[in-house]
C-alpha cells in the first residue's frame, strides 16, 4: 500500500513553508495600487473633469484597491475577495454598515459638546433651502461612502488579513493604523497629534474589523465620522473642509480644538477615540455584534475557492 505524500513546502528569499512572505505581500500590494492609482488619475482627470474631485477621487482608490487586491490573489490563487478584503457577504453586513454611522454620530455629538465646552467652538445656524440640503445630504453621504470603502479595503481589507493571518492579530492593527495615519500625511494643516489621533482613529476602526470578522462595521463607522464631522457639524474633516448645514468656527486652545485640521488635530478627539474602541471591546457589545472567535478569525481558508 502506498504511503500518502504530502506536498513539500518551499522557504527561500520569496516563500516561506510555501507562502509568499509577507513582506513581498504587503511591498507588492502597496506598490501596486500606487502605481493603478496613478495612472487612472492621470488617464481619467481630462476626462472626469466635470466631477467633483471628492467623488473621482475614492472612486479612482476604491477601483485601484480591489484590483490590486485581485492582482495577489492571482499570484497566490488560493483565496476569494470576499474573505481576503473582509467584504463577504453577511445577514448581518447592512445592520452592520448602519450600525457603525449611528456609532460615530453619537461619537461626534460627544466630540462636538467636548469642542463647545472646551474648545471654544460656536455653531452657527444659516439659512438653508429643503433642495440646497437634500442635494448636500446626498451628494455628500455618497462622497463619504466612496471614502469609506476605498479607505477600509485599501487598508484594512486584504493588508489585515494577511498580516494578521502571517503575523499576528496585534501587527495587523498596529501597522495597518501606522499606514492610515501616513496616508493622510499630505492632508492641510495635519500635525504631530493630527497624525496620533488618526493612528487612534485606525486602531478604532481595526477593532470593529477584528471583532466582527467582516468590514462593514468599520466603513459605517468611517463614513458616518465624516459624515457628522464635516456635512452637519461643520468642522474641518482631517484639514478639508466640506460644504455643512452648521457653520462652526473654533476660538480655543489649537491643541484642544485641532484648529484648521479640525477635532481630529486636538486633545479632544485623543479622549473619545480610545473610548469609542473600548466599547467595542465589551463583552457585551461583542455578543451583540455577532463577535467572531479568535480562532475562526485566523482561519486561513487554504481550500477557499
Amino acid at each position: 500500500m502506498e504511503e500518502p505524500q504530502h506536498e513539500e513546502r518551499v522557504s527561500n528569499f520569496w516563500l516561506h513553508d510555501g507562502e509568499i512572505r509577507l513582506f513581498w505581500k504587503m511591498s507588492s500590494y502597496m506598490t501596486v495600487f500606487f502605481v493603478l492609482f496613478t495612472v487612472a488619475y492621470l488617464v481619467s482627470r481630462p476626462l472626469l473633469s466635470f466631477m467633483d474631485w471628492r467623488i473621482t477621487n475614492p472612486l479612482l482608490m476604491l477601483i485601484a484597491a480591489v484590483l490590486a487586491t485581485l492582482f495577489l490573489l492571482s499570484v497566490s490563487g488560493k483565496r476569494n475577495l470576499w474573505d481576503e478584503t473582509g467584504l463577504r457577504p453577511a445577514r448581518q453586513g447592512g445592520r452592520d454598515l448602519l450600525l457603525g454611522f449611528t456609532v460615530a454620530g453619537v461619537m461626534m455629538g460627544a466630540l462636538v459638546l467636548l469642542e463647545l465646552l472646551f474648545g471654544g467652538a460656536r455653531i452657527n445656524s444659516v439659512h438653508l433651502t429643503a433642495a440646497y440640503v437634500a442635494e448636500l445630504l446626498l451628494l455628500s453621504l455618497f462622497g463619504f461612502t466612496l471614502v469609506g470603502f476605498a479607505e477600509e479595503i485599501l487598508m484594512r481589507g486584504y493588508p489585515f488579513t494577511v498580516l494578521q493571518r502571517q503575523g499576528s492579530t496585534v501587527l495587523a492593527l498596529l501597522l495597518t493604523s501606522v499606514l492610515f495615519s501616513l496616508m493622510h500625511g499630505f492632508n492641510p494643516d495635519i500635525s504631530w497629534l493630527g497624525f496620533g489621533n488618526i493612528f487612534l482613529a485606525g486602531i478604532w476602526l481595526g477593532t470593529a474589523r477584528l471583532v466582527t470578522g467582516t468590514l462593514w462595521l468599520a466603513i459605517g463607522m468611517h463614513t458616518g465620522w465624516n459624515f457628522f464631522l464635516g456635512t452637519v457639524f461643520g468642522f474641518p474633516v482631517s484639514g478639508i473642509h466640506e460644504r455643512s448645514l452648521l457653520i462652526t468656527e473654533t476660538t480655543g486652545p489649537e491643541i484642544l480644538s485641532g484648529g484648521n485640521f479640525g477635532p481630529e488635530g486636538g486633545l479632544l478627539a485623543t479622549a473619545v477615540l480610545p473610548l469609542g474602541t473600548g466599547a467595542l471591546l465589551l463583552p457585551s457589545v461583542r455578543r451583540s455584534l455577532g463577535a467572531v472567535p479568535p480562532s475562526h478569525s485566523q482561519e486561513t481558508n487554504e481550500d477557499t475557492p
